[in-house]
């Protein structure tokens, strides 16, 4: 693997030996090709920006483009299947700023001009943000129609931590990016910004306390 310059539009394709055979043969001809966004992360897409919306997706305009790879078992393209063309997947809204450690985010995630499937729900941060009633689990599933409730969490700083929520639907690869803000509570302890412990419940080994001690002095 490597990267392109990307100070300039740029095609890159390598032949795998099969492709390359043919090609000594004079028999190779290009009659399919796909693309992908592989090295693009979208959770670097800042509505934050304080330069204004034309400077939202910056970070990832600038970002380095990875060469071609000719191994499609270590290929991940996040490409939309064909079928699901047109369908949205809807999730309300996707921004919240500035709640407090009491508050829960609640949206129904649903495929829209697609059939009904089942939601993979990822935090980035679970310092600030846990699934209610499921400890510090990083991801879960969730069945089609049910509700999604995750509790903001209690941490000393910085005065404003911000998480994304990632939901995938897991037959279409429908996307969508929920960011949410959170303020520190008074007397709270951890730092937001360390690292959020394991995938499961129990204690906390990163940053503010379980969501059993939202409201409370953590002294």
């Amino acid at each position: 693997m490597g990267f392109l310059d990307n100070t300039s539009v740029t095609v890159d394709a390598i032949l795998t030996k099969l492709g390359r055979e043919r090609l000594s043969q004079g028999a190779f001809r290009v009659t399919r090709f796909a693309l992908s966004d592989e090295e693009v992360d979208y959770k670097l897409y800042d509505v934050s920006h304080p330069n204004g919306t034309d400077s939202y997706g910056s970070v990832i305009e600038n970002m380095n483009l990875l060469e071609a790879l000719p191994n499609k078992a270590g290929f991940m393209s996040h490409l939309i299947d064909a079928t699901q063309a047109g369908s949205t997947l809807n999730v309300g809204q996707t921004q919240y700023s500035n709640l407090d450690s009491n508050s829960t985010i609640n949206f129904t995630p649903k495929t829209i001009g697609g059939a009904a499937e089942s939601y993979t729900v990822m935090i980035s941060n679970r310092n600030y943000f846990q699934f209610t009633g499921l400890g510090r689990k990083k991801s879960h599933v969730f069945a089609s129609g049910t509700t999604v409730n995750i509790d903001g969490q209690i941490f000393g700083t910085p005065d404003i931590g911000t998480s994304t929520i990632e939901v995938t639907g897991n037959t279409s690869g429908l996307v969508q990016i929920i960011t949410a803000s959170i303020k520190f509570t008074v007397g709270g302890e951890g730092d937001g910004e360390g690292s959020d412990g394991g995938d499961s419940g129990g204690s906390n080994t990163g940053g503010g306390p379980d969501k059993g001690n939202k409201g409370e002095d953590n002294r």
